[in-house]
């Protein structure tokens, strides 16, 4: 601060910096800003104006350089003291005698607060605090911007500072080197020190921190390799044998002395993360890591740029693997996304809330020290920038990695080009793949240089490499050679983006000529597929019964990937998506896609029909993009509607209101007031309004969920379906319930159930007694509603209905709790929980907590009524939800529990809860339930 109060802040690692209230200042010319520099050497010692005139003009002073110094010093006062008035004395830059000092305030210039950091973390690491060390050290190193005082870095006045701030630089280096190495992070640390000790091949410390991290690998020839390396360069630069810590460790290398190994450290909880598990080796890009990490650690936005098929998510994922961030990191994959008013729902959804705006995804992420990788990019450029700059903005400590073809031209980013492999690294990694197909690969002597060719004329690219590994069994060196030679010219090129780009398809193109007719029949036909597919999906939309020898096929030629899971689940690279739509006539990709839109037709109608099990809701989590994508490409509107009803239970329960809405909302009002021939039938339509009215229940529109009511109910007469009638009643009635309509909605609730009964539908049958059972409480009858609700849950039970179970449950937990029974509500309530948790039914699970913390309140136990609603808080803020919201006696439970709790011993119990996940959360859930 100033002495006025105005934030202060001067940077000399790097170019001279000046902020003052959060804005850079302009300081003028290079003299203006040399002045400057020098007195901050001086250390707030007073530099006579003969000095000053001297160093700043280097013994060349103009016959005016008095007069100019002290206009120059005019100028900086005005920066250095913004809010001084003029005729007040200066106190940062004052005169003295004959000279000048600047007294800057305490924390105010960059590199007194890196030296006191790098002093910490050094503390903190010979203390046995590697992680406190790395975490000091990673801020002290983010606050070089470039060489120490570059602007007058030559200077002599200069170079006993630059020179010392440069050793501390070095030395804290080591230092967050060391630390890595300590906390087990050896990837990232041995590529690190890789590069490090290149640039400083005369530091033996680099040397020895290499050479014991290598051997921490269980790579001891590489570390002594490394040793050697050392002692060549001393002796050759400097004449000179290695030290005692060089030898020492080369010995005991030799002996593999036990201690060499790391201590044992107490391990903590694995980051919350989603990364996939790590399938194969990364091949070089040591460099790339090293470079990318400290970008990211510099930059809070990073993008990784280059054509298809260069390696950047591979790159992205190993780099994100290597963080120890608080929470995370999180992949999100926005291949299969083209709609980007989706995109906030599908980030959240890969970090594990629900979310379907920005402002509501950064609410969760406020609080989150996480990388988030956000993968394929290019498509969504244009959305994706602003969305990144508001979630960057709202959240402090969140750092985003994109990948992508082009730069997103957003605030702050900061874009890396991903190069191609190095030469030995591409042929490594050409003889790395091949030995998967072929055991024990090796090329001949005389077939190194066959190798170097090709993969120059793959540009060193990883995956036209991969792929050209894949047919060692198939093809010889020679061969391959040939091929590329005699078919892809462009192969030479390199030079511009464009021809990178044609190298990749000419690469893809290559490939796609070595399989078989049928196996590129098939191969174009699965390129229809977005997000993956199962076996089932394939032969439906392929037509071939010998789907799973082809598929096999495409599989052991790389060309479709095996993601994993019970069944087995597949999808392939996007580059091959697109260059399989490429080849595909126009006509066959029609009638492919109209294939695909009746396939997920199928699926509508068989979740239409299901009672969504855990099971089955993950089934069509894993088909969102293609659910997407076939309402978009189904064209009909009668289509669109039908496809789009039967998901709305599948988007209700999960969450994803924008996504339903997106689809349910045009659809009905394409329809509205139509009776034409082509239109959807009644019952269709009926069962739209319906999830539409609990869609906006969900997205807190209660307005406008006794509109789509209406609409339901009218549909519903003119259905000819007693179901559909019965299924709108019940809803009707439910919400009549909530609203103190109990004549209407009990009449409504009867209605429901005669139908239901009359059509032998026990699941139906299951919904109207629970929601007679809510009639009942609400009109104070709570015998009757205990019976119907317990009738409810018999029949629920019966067809496997478990919503209607666990909601049965809660509803008669709160008859219990109206009748002051305390104990059996409270074990109704665990039931509900336990059954919400088994089947991810999130807000159920949250509604039940929270009823939970107010029977524990109720007996006495308000400390755990505390934390149990710390826990529905921060869960609930983790998916946007709030159960207070949805029910005014939840949110009255809550107000009696605040009224007896200080504010300390609230935001205790929030502390308590934070950073829990949900198995943790039931786990503290069960302990309190048992006392």
């Amino acid at each position: 601060m100033t002495p006025a109060g105005i934030e202060l802040s001067v940077g000399v690692l790097g170019t001279l910096v000046v902020r003052a209230g959060g804005q850079e200042q302009v300081l003028g010319g290079p003299s203006g800003r040399i002045v400057v520099q020098r007195l901050i050497v001086a250390g707030g010692d007073v530099v006579a104006v003969d000095t000053l005139i001297d160093d700043v003009w280097a013994g060349a002073a103009p016959p005016t350089a008095v007069a100019t110094l002290h206009g120059y010093v005019s100028r900086l006062r005005r920066v250095l003291e913004p809010g001084r008035r003029p005729r007040d004395a200066a106190q940062v830059l004052v005169r003295l005698g004959s000279g000048y000092a600047l007294r800057l305030p305490d924390g105010v210039l960059d590199s007194e607060r890196f030296a006191r950091l790098a002093q910490q973390g050094s503390d903190r690491l010979a203390g046995g605090d590697p992680e406190g060390a790395l975490e000091v050290l990673d801020r002290a190193l983010a606050l070089w911007r470039g060489p120490a005082y570059a602007d007058c870095a030559d200077r002599a006045f200069a170079q006993p500072e630059v020179n010392r701030l440069t050793e501390l630089r070095v030395s804290a280096t080591e230092n967050q080197l060391a630390a890595m190495a300590e906390l087990g992070r050896h990837d990232a640390a041995a590529a690190a020190l890789e590069a490090y000790t290149k640039a400083h091949p005369l530091r033996e410390r680099g040397w020895e921190l290499l050479a014991l991290t290598l051997y921490r690998q269980g790579r001891q020839g590489d570390a002594l390799a490394a040793l050697r390396t050392a002692r060549q360069h001393l002796s050759e630069e400097l004449g000179v044998d290695p030290g005692p810590g060089i030898v020492a460790l080369q010995a005991a290398i030799l002996g593999q002395d036990p201690a060499l190994l790391p201590a044992a450290r107490p391990t903590a909880a694995g980051p919350r993360g989603n990364l996939p598990a790590r399938r194969s080796s990364l091949v070089g890009r040591t460099d790339e890591l090293r470079t990318v990490d400290r970008l990211l650690r510099r930059h809070r936005l990073v993008t990784l740029l280059g054509p298809g098929g260069m390696g950047k998510t591979r790159l992205a994922v190993e780099l994100a693997r290597s963080r120890d961030d608080s929470d995370g990191p999180w992949l999100v994959e926005l291949a299969g996304l083209h709609d980007a008013a989706l995109l906030a729902e599908t980030v959240a959804k890969a970090v594990g809330v629900t979310a379907g705006d920005v402002a509501t995804l950064a609410g969760v992420l406020r609080e989150r020290r996480t990388l988030v990788v956000l993968d394929n990019c290019e498509h969504l450029v244009e959305h994706v920038a602003p969305f990144v700059e508001e979630l960057l903005g709202a959240c402090p400590d969140l750092r985003v990695l994109a990948t992508s073809r082009e730069a997103l031209d957003a605030e702050g980013e900061h874009a890396y080009e991903v190069p191609p492999l190095a030469a030995d690294d591409a042929v490594r990694l050409f003889v790395e793949r091949a030995g998967a197909v072929v055991p024990d690969f090796s090329p001949e002597a005389g077939e190194r240089p066959v190798l170097d060719r090709l993969c120059a004329d793959l540009d060193g690219m990883p995956l036209p490499i991969e792929l050209a590994a894949g047919q060692c069994k198939v093809l010889s060196l020679g061969e391959m050679v040939g091929l590329i030679d005699d078919r892809f010219t462009l192969l030479r090129g390199g030079r511009r983006a464009n021809t990178r780009h044609a190298t990749m398809r000419s690469a893809v193109e290559w490939s796609y000529d070595l399989l078989t007719a049928d196996e590129r029949e098939v191969f174009q036909a699965l390129a229809i597929f977005e997000g993956g597919f199962q076996l089932d999906a394939a032969g439906q939309v392929s037509g071939r019964a010998d789907i799973v020898v082809q598929l096999s096929s495409l599989v052991a030629k790389s060309m479709v990937t095996v993601v994993g899971g019970d069944p087995r689940r597949y999808r392939m690279l996007e580059t091959l998506r697109q260059y399989a739509a490429e080849r595909t006539e126009p006509a066959r990709r029609a009638r492919l896609i109209e294939r695909h839109v009746a396939w997920v037709r199928s699926l509508s109608e068989a979740t239409a029909g299901a009672l969504l099990g855990a099971e089955w809701t993950g089934r069509l989590n894993d088909e969102s993009a293609n659910i997407r994508a076939a309402l978009d490409n189904a064209g009909d509107p009668a289509a669109v509607l039908h496809i789009a009803t039967g998901f709305y239970w599948f988007w209700y329960r999960e969450g994803h209101v924008a996504e339903g809405l997106r689809y349910l909302e045009p659809g009905l009002a394409y329809w509205a007031g139509e009776d034409r021939p082509d239109a959807p039938d009644h019952g269709v339509r009926a069962r739209a309004a319906l999830g539409l009215a609990l869609l906006y229940y969900l997205a807190g529109s209660l307005d406008r969920v006794g509109e789509s009511l209406q609409r339901a109910g009218e549909h519903a007469a003119l259905s000819g379906s007693g179901v559909v009638q019965g299924q709108v009643l019940a809803t009707v009635s439910y919400f009549e319930a909530r609203s103190a309509q109990v004549p209407a909605a009990r009449e409504h609730a009867g209605q429901a159930l005669l139908l239901a009964r009359a059509f032998g539908r026990i699941d139906l049958e299951a919904e109207v007694l629970m929601v007679l059972g809510e009639v009942e409480r609400q009109d104070g009858h709570l015998d009757e509603a205990a019976d119907r609700l317990r009738e409810a849950q018999a029949r629920a039970e019966a067809c496997g209905y478990a919503w209607v179970t666990v909601s049965s449950q809660w509803i008669h937990a709160k008859v219990e709790i109206a009748r002051c029974r305390w104990e059996p509500a409270q074990d109704l309530l665990l039931r509900s929980v336990e059954g919400c948790y088994a089947g991810s039914d999130t807000t159920s699970w949250l509604v039940g907590i929270a009823t939970l913390s107010h029977v524990l309140h109720e007996r006495g136990r308000t400390p755990d009524a505390a934390e149990l609603a710390g826990i529905v808080q921060w869960q609930g803020s983790r998916v946007g939800f709030s159960p207070y919201a949805m029910d005014p006696e939840l949110a009255a439970y809550r107000e009696r529990l605040h009224a007896a709790l200080t504010p300390v011993e609230l935001a205790a119990a929030g502390e308590l809860a934070y950073g829990m996940s949900r198995a943790e959360v039931m786990d503290r859930v069960r302990k309190l339930a048992a006392g």
